[in-house]
């Protein structure tokens, strides 16, 4: 029984170290995002708007210091929409959420490198979807009810975000193994 209690003790004390880690690694994320500049989110955006261009049709061009202009469609793809933010909750939702299904180091240490990468792609594919669909609305000049086109283009990026990170912690969670009834 001891050594039961002594091995479960010691997997909970290893998912608590990697989460913490991985909240340590959200944390300098958020830390750098809250001062980067355009050029040192050219990493997430540059992907991000080739992805919008093959997907609207739209076609953007570098402005240093600003961001991403389509002066076709009078949009533009700035810091603001690199969806780090998202990034940082993606990352955070699949390495502290399936901890649990880890039990060595290098199985830890892979799912801290998958849920990075994970993150990172479907960020860029959610920013690319948010983003075509804002043109389109923009194009439109699209109202719904009481919401103006301002609202609506972040009730719909809630939304795609919502569906993103749903979808990715389902298939982490499956990918894993990863059961329902867990604890820390």
């Amino acid at each position: 029984m001891s050594e039961s209690v002594d091995r479960a003790w010691w997997e909970r004390t290893l998912n608590l170290a990697l989460i913490g880690f991985a909240l340590g690694v959200a944390w300098g994320l958020k830390d750098f995002y809250s001062r980067a500049r355009f050029e040192d989110l050219l990493w997430v955006l540059g992907p991000t708007r080739r992805l919008v261009e093959w997907l609207s049709g739209a076609r953007f061009e570098a402005e240093a210091g600003i961001g991403y202009l389509s002066r076709d469609h009078r949009f533009q793809i700035v810091p603001a929409c690199a969806g780090v933010n998202f990034m940082i909750v993606a990352f955070a939702s699949l390495a502290c959420g399936l901890a649990h299904t880890r039990t060595t180091w290098r199985g830890r240490f892979a799912l801290l490198i998958s849920s990075a990468l994970a993150a990172y792609a479907v960020t860029v594919a959610a920013n690319a979807v948010r983003i075509s669909m804002a043109i389109r609305l923009h194009a439109a000049a699209a109202r719904w009810g009481p919401l103006s086109a301002e609202h609506l283009h972040t009730a719909i990026g809630v939304m795609i975000y919502f569906l993103f990170l749903g979808g990715l912690f389902a298939l982490g969670a499956k990918l894993t193994g990863a059961r329902r009834d867990f604890a820390i």
